[in-house]
């Protein structure tokens, strides 16, 4: 089998720096602004995405704190309190007797 048939060859699977920045560019509505925001070029964004080149070290770790901040405000803002446990078997215990 050739290499480009395999399920899991790098070449067919995209990174997990194209996969964040893709995910970042989502998050702030688009690769322009994610440039403008990262202060790259779209240029770069773009070559980063389509995995022809790796962000340096200190944008991806930029990109990874918008993710989770993107991502911490679009849940509950860190203000609710978080949902109670759940017991499976409910409040009554018959099933454990």
């Amino acid at each position: 089998m050739r290499g480009g048939q395999l399920r899991n060859d790098g070449r067919m699977s995209f990174s997990v720096y194209s996969r964040a920045l893709s995910r970042a560019a989502d998050l702030v509505g688009g690769r322009g602004k994610l440039a403008k925001v990262l202060q790259v070029s779209t240029t770069e964004i773009d070559k980063w995405i389509a995995d022809q080149a790796k962000p340096p070290r200190e944008v991806f770790l930029r990109i990874v704190d918008l993710i989770l901040d993107e991502t911490r405000h679009a849940g509950n803002d860190g203000e609710a309190e978080p949902p109670p446990s759940r017991d499976a078997a409910g409040p009554s215990r018959r099933y454990l007797d």
